[in-house]
């Protein structure tokens, strides 16, 4: 006689889907093993940040976040399809989660690396509407919808967002950078009294020489 299966536990169950979703990360990491050692042995900013912050909550935070991690994967590699697809089917499965959030962010990337600015702008804005976590992040997605703006003609806009950027995490290695790309943008955008106030700030408070130095010429050049 057959016995009857056991019923499982609402933690066995938990830990079940955990198993599952560990499993299922495991099997693409042995399937493309040489270009995931590829990623491990290389420094992409983005995934380091991601991993530091991504601490998710809830009983489906395990299944996005090992979704994310595979997204990862083929955005450092370039795989923009694959990583398009999942981040799409991740977002659309778990919006709400922190890991859909981030993923809204690698998918603007994605978008502007394409040159569809259009569409990274849209996944940029979600990303700053949606996300509350890392200041890096937050700087990163201000960036980069400073970036698209820039490309089209709205320097103004651009300008104050690559301000916000680098105020968002003034101790951010590109923050300086961010700064500096906000003072460039006030003139673009004819407002040489902004982009003064920018570069005078970055030509006494760079932490780089060379940024100061670059600022210090911006200074010199808008002043004939």
């Amino acid at each position: 006689m057959l016995k009857p299966k056991k019923r499982l536990t609402k933690q066995e169950l938990k830990e079940d889907k955990f198993v599952k979703t560990t499993l299922q990360v495991k099997s693409y990491v042995d399937q493309n093993y040489k270009q995931v050692m590829t990623v491990v042995l290389s420094v992409f900013a983005l995934i380091v940040v991601l991993i530091v912050y991504g601490q998710l909550s809830g009983e489906s935070s395990q299944a996005a976040q090992g979704q994310l991690g595979i997204a990862q994967i083929e955005y450092n590699n370039e795989n923009y399809d694959q990583a398009r697809e999942r981040l799409h089917r991740l977002i659309d499965q778990y919006g709400s989660s922190d890991a859909a959030q981030q993923g809204r962010l690698i998918l603007a990337n994605i978008y502007y690396n394409e040159k569809d600015y259009d569409s990274a702008e849209l996944y940029f804005r979600e990303f700053i509407d949606s996300y509350s976590g890392s200041d890096i992040l937050l700087a990163s997605g201000y960036a980069g919808l400073a970036a698209c703006l820039e490309l089209k003609n709205n320097f103004s806009d651009a300008a104050e967002l690559y301000e916000k950027a680098a105020k968002q995490a003034p101790n951010y290695t590109e923050s300086d950078n961010y700064m500096y790309l906000s003072g460039v943008c006030y003139r673009k955008a004819g407002n040489p009294e902004e982009a003064r106030r920018i570069f005078k700030n970055l030509k006494e408070n760079a932490k780089s020489q060379k940024t100061s130095r670059d600022a210090e010429i911006q200074l010199t050049l808008l002043s004939k």
